[in-house]
């Protein structure tokens, strides 16, 4: 199955930010080399998204615009912005029980995974909403993971505390750190990549 031009341009731009950004034989590096190796080797199924978004899928416009202007990811959200009218977006499993707040102040949308638009179990990309002065919960999972960050905000990885990494900034949580990100006044939106297969 051929993979959708919208979605092959958002992969290609995250491939290319990447590339410009992070040193091979880093962790960070190693990760994505992985992820698109995988996603370079086959294509799984496409299957568009069908659902009414979350509260939070509201910001989008105004996150996306803050990434349209920032030089280093205006390529990438051009791309993502041609492709997000596909995307199904809906709320991390189980957020109700983390209150409202949470439950209606974030949206995530996967791109390639089991549950995405290419439908696969090696790799997971997607991308993550939260809304202004919104805490996405602290969470942690097997597999290491890459953000590129696309507009402001917080990240917080348990051996190093918050930090800011700036539009255009580079997050990577190691296997199993417990990590989180929040929105201050701004809606915060980024990009995750996860080599899982």
């Amino acid at each position: 199955m051929r993979r959708p031009e919208a979605l092959e341009r958002v992969l290609g731009a995250a491939r290319d930010f990447l590339a410009a950004r992070v040193e091979p034989g880093t962790p960070p590096g190693d990760a994505a080399a992985d992820i698109f190796e995988a996603l370079a080797g086959s294509t799984g199924d496409v299957v568009p998204g069908e659902a009414a978004p979350p509260p939070a899928y509201r910001h989008l416009s105004s996150a996306l615009e803050r990434a349209r202007v920032a030089p280093d990811t205006a390529p990438l959200a051009r791309a993502f912005a041609g492709l997000e009218p596909t995307l199904h977006w809906g709320r991390r499993p189980g957020s109700k029980a983390h209150g409202r707040t949470f439950h209606d102040g974030h949206a995530n949308a996967v791109l390639v995974g089991p549950a995405g638009l290419e439908q696969r179990s090696d790799v997971l990309v997607g991308a993550s909403l939260v809304a202004p002065g919104v805490r996405y919960i602290d969470h942690r999972h097997p597999p290491e993971e890459i953000y590129i960050v696309m507009s402001e905000g917080e990240w917080y990885r348990e051996d190093r505390g918050w930090h800011t990494p700036g539009i255009g900034g580079i997050v990577h949580n190691p296997s199993n750190l417990l990590h989180a990100m929040r929105a201050g006044g701004t809606p915060l939106l980024a990009l995750w990549l996860l080599p899982v297969g």
